[in-house]
């Protein structure tokens, strides 16, 4: 199937959907509202809090999974994103209440308001990734997941350069509420699509009868792919949280200077999961997840360099630093999941994803609350004048150390039809651009 087969008919609401989600999302519980909080004079104590949220709230899949093949995918999904759509008004009340209200009222309101919106969410997770699962067939997921990782940071590219050009002429804390009011136009609009997308049969049970968690963790290649996960999102739980406040209070980063360099590495992830597909289904997902664990290790060790004052805090450090960024997330996001698909037996799909996404849930929500108070707790830190160790640069240090178990992990993930790295660094290296000018040569226009 060719990649314009993708985007059409039924798949095409899939991805429409994930468009206008992903950008509603990303206002609501991204940058922006991180940047909220940072103007209410919230710790980063409490923006591990805030982060911790949806990853940690996702543990209700576990639960909610013995209903979804009762209910059905598409039902449970729709029940569970109209409900969470719903509470994005609420967050909108709270932005634009009275200035009397104190700030820490504000902020507590606002918690609130996202632990219910994000365990709604955690609770219709749990039927979203066994529906795609079932409906996208088997030869083309790569391709399917990296042109879905490309519609929506596309969308979300969109997003963030209008909110970094709102942010740009406002400084004003309830401002941000014009943002959250377009995450819930754009929430309606995820869910005018989602209901487009047609139902799949369901496999296995939906009754009240014992689930057998243990034996599924016990299926050898489902636990090391939930091992090595697990620690992969230990260090970008860290690196997502460190990087406002080290940029904020380091070096006074502007609120429209954050969305610009979220605007370079969504550029680069875009242009990395539009060629990553068929990388995916031609190679296999490990010697991908290979590349991307060694590119984010060299992103996470770039700045803690600049944290030490090694490297400067110029465009041309940032060019490199979101370059490896979006190419890093590009490759994880979409082989660790098309990965995943193959491993996961149809029969009690639905639980074998909860329990991926729960257990690497897990770590990415408990994690957040770690690292906010270690980063709390070295704000301190402060060793010499020209170059530099403080308690970033210890941070990130940490971060790029644990990438060396993850490849060690990785060593024992099994796929079954799976290139060496060798084969894929010569695919990239060699290959990929030698095909790029033989077919320009090809069709040279003055031969």
């Amino acid at each position: 199937m060719k990649d314009g087969g993708l985007v059409r008919g039924p798949l095409l609401n899939a991805f429409l959907f994930q468009v206008f989600n992903t950008s509603s999302f990303y206002l609501v519980m991204g940058l922006p509202m991180m940047l909220y909080f940072k103007k209410l004079g919230a710790s980063a104590t409490v923006l591990g809090v805030l982060a911790s949220l949806a990853a940690l709230l996702n543990i209700f899949q576990i639960p909610a999974a013995r209903f979804v093949e009762k209910v059905g995918y598409r039902n449970f999904v729709l029940r569970g994103w109209t409900s969470r759509s719903v509470l994005i008004a609420g967050l909108v009340l709270v932005a634009v209440l009275p200035l009397s209200i104190d700030n820490f009222s504000r902020q507590a309101l606002m918690l609130f308001l996202l632990f219910l919106f994000n365990t709604i969410r955690g609770i219709s997770l749990s039927g979203y990734l066994p529906w795609i699962s079932a409906i996208v067939p088997e030869p083309v997921r790569g391709r399917f997941l990296t042109l879905d990782q490309a519609a929506s940071q596309s969308a979300l590219l969109l997003t963030v350069a209008l909110t970094a050009w709102f942010l740009s002429h406002t400084d004003n804390p309830a401002a941000f509420g014009v943002l959250f009011g377009a995450s819930l136009v754009l929430a309606a609009a995820s869910l005018f699509y989602l209901r487009k997308i047609p139902d799949a049969p369901t496999q296995g049970t939906g009754g009240s009868e014992e689930v057998p968690w243990r034996a599924m963790l016990g299926h050898p290649p489902f636990r090391q792919l939930v091992i090595f996960h697990a620690v992969v999102m230990l260090a970008m739980s860290g690196g997502g949280l460190f990087f406002v406040p080290f940029a904020r209070d380091q070096f006074q980063c502007s609120d429209s200077l954050f969305l610009i360099l979220h605007l370079m590495w969504g550029t680069v992830f875009v242009l990395t999961s539009l060629r990553a597909g068929r990388w995916l289904d031609r190679m296999g997902s490990r010697p991908v997840l290979f590349l991307c664990v060694v590119v984010m290790g060299i992103h996470w060790l770039g700045w803690g360099a600049v944290a030490a004052h090694l490297l400067p805090f110029s465009w041309g450090t940032f060019a490199f630093q979101q370059a490896t960024a979006g190419i890093g997330l590009a490759l994880y996001n979409s082989a660790h999941m098309r990965l995943l698909m193959g491993i996961v037996p149809a029969m009690g799909r639905s639980h074998f994803f909860a329990l991926f996404s729960v257990a690497g849930s897990v770590v990415a929500g408990l994690a957040p609350l770690g690292w906010g108070l270690s980063a709390d707790a070295l704000a301190g830190v402060r060793i010499g004048t020209g170059v530099q160790l403080n308690g970033f640069v210890i941070l990130y240090a940490t971060i790029a150390l644990i990438m060396i178990p993850a490849l060690i992990l990785l060593g024992r993930v099994q796929e079954a039809r799976a290139a060496s790295t060798e084969e894929l660094i010569r695919e990239l290296v060699l290959e990929t651009p030698w095909r790029s000018i033989t077919r320009w040569w090809n069709r040279r226009p003055f031969a």
